[in-house]
């Protein structure tokens, strides 16, 4: 069990250095604000949100574009003080860190490090394994029980037939439109609507009192959520933040204006299908139904996020022509290579080294100490010996173990990295040296 734990709290440790710089990237974001709402389109702005939280939830495509996506200057240069040195992780930040052969360190403000005692850090795995575990549980039995009750209020209402769906212009058979009455707000949420089988995927739950007017403006409002793949997104973002960023202030406010964002891309499009006067309209129908109540889940409602805001969006709305709107989307293109790619990477792997100083390494037969100190097995030596292309060998000894052994060059020499058993090798493509 203590072993799990520690496991648990290795993972803690990781969305913990993921967490920190992705508070940092959204706090420039959100200090942006008054300079990106006025250049970017609220669609673009999402765009520029989802990034932050998908990178946040794969923390392997942040690494990737850290390593792949090299620019001059980028916002990770600013905010990340190290990266791992080992493994396959050379681009992710280490704020927290316990590297191979050395203790446990913590980075201060300034770039100073602090050691940590290893019983110290033990504990501090033990804990974060525990508090981790604990939250990741709550968070999914939660998630589980307000899909439910979702979906159960939803079931409550009529279904609207497909013709009356068509009359609105919904033509999706994926969609279902649900009137119900005692609704809190209209919202839109993900998920079938009768059964697993009745291949629906998003279901639009409208208040059923609203008058006819209303009616249209709001579903026109919904079906954009849906166009726009607002509900995917927000089930991811919800699920990041839930399970492993929610100790962080930052991002619930960067979760707070990626909602808001949501809702302003929505209105700008329907907005945008409208005569002068339903506009008036819409904006009245915000003004009546934007009560601001906020619902957690795979959902979408009309009135939440910031309706004063909304509103008086709506009433100086002006269409967005195709140059500010070009402009808008490699604005926020530029801006996703700033901060999110680039940034410091691990010397090992990626610094050229030549054919000649691999054979030096390789003929030096040094590897063959560095993996018996490396197995803790002083007798160990190589009976065959494959290789494909520098950097990695294929390695039978001499009590028939394979072997697969990987190198690093750190810019002046190579050394062992790993030195992996294996039941077997093939030997397709190899090229056997000794």
């Amino acid at each position: 069990m203590t072993a799990f734990l520690q496991f648990m709290g290795q993972l803690g440790i990781a969305y913990l250095n993921m967490g920190i710089v992705l508070g940092f990237t959204f706090g420039a974001l959100i200090l942006l604000r008054p300079v990106t709402g006025r250049l970017l389109r609220p669609k673009h702005q999402v765009w520029l949100w989802f990034a932050g939280w998908y990178v946040g939830f794969l923390a392997q495509f942040y690494d990737i574009l850290g390593r792949r996506v090299r620019l001059p200057f980028s916002f990770r240069d600013l905010v990340i003080p190290r990266v791992q040195v080992r493994g396959g992780d050379r681009a992710m930040p280490l704020y927290i860190a316990e590297q191979a052969g050395e203790g446990p360190t913590l980075v201060l403000p300034g770039g100073v490090e602090a050691s940590l005692p290893d019983d110290v850090f033990e504990t501090l795995l033990l804990v974060i394994g525990v508090i981790w575990l604990v939250v990741l549980v709550a968070a999914t039995v939660w998630y589980t029980i307000q899909g439910r009750k979702l979906r159960r209020l939803s079931r409550q209402g009529e279904r609207m037939d497909p013709e009356t769906m068509k009359r609105y212009g919904i033509t999706e058979e994926r969609v279902a439109v649900r009137l119900c009455e005692g609704l809190p707000a209209s919202f839109v949420r993900a998920g079938h609507d009768t059964g697993w089988g009745d291949k629906v995927s998003n279901v639009i739950c409208l208040q059923k009192e609203l008058p006819e007017r209303q009616l249209r403006l709001v579903l026109l409002h919904e079906i954009e959520h849906i166009r726009l793949h607002h509900i995917w997104y927000k089930t991811t973002i919800v699920a990041v933040l839930t399970a492993f960023y929610w100790w962080n202030p930052v991002l619930w406010l960067a979760y707070r204006f990626t909602c808001r964002d949501m809702e302003l891309a929505c209105d700008e499009a329907v907005l945008e299908q409208l005569e002068p006067a339903q506009r008036r309209e819409y904006a009245h129908t915000l003004v009546e139904l934007g009560s601001g109540r906020h619902l957690w889940g795979s959902v979408t409602s009309f009135g939440e996020c910031d309706a004063a805001l909304r509103v008086r969006r709506a009433a100086v709305w002006k269409r967005w022509g195709e140059n500010r709107t070009g402009l808008s989307a490699m604005l926020v293109v530029a801006l996703m290579l700033f901060f999110y790619c680039g940034g410091p990477v691990s010397v090992s792997g990626y610094v050229d080294a030549t054919t000649e100083d691999w054979n030096a390494y390789y003929q030096s037969m040094v590897w063959v100490e560095e993996t018996q100190e490396f197995l803790e097995n002083p007798q160990w030596q190589p009976k065959e010996i494959w290789s494909r292309a520098e950097e990695r060998l294929l390695v039978l000894d001499t009590e028939d173990q394979w072997y697969s052994l990987g190198f690093y060059w750190n810019g002046e020499e190579y050394y062992l990295g790993r030195a992996n058993p294996m039941e077997r090798a093939f030997h397709d493509g190899y090229t056997r040296l000794g």
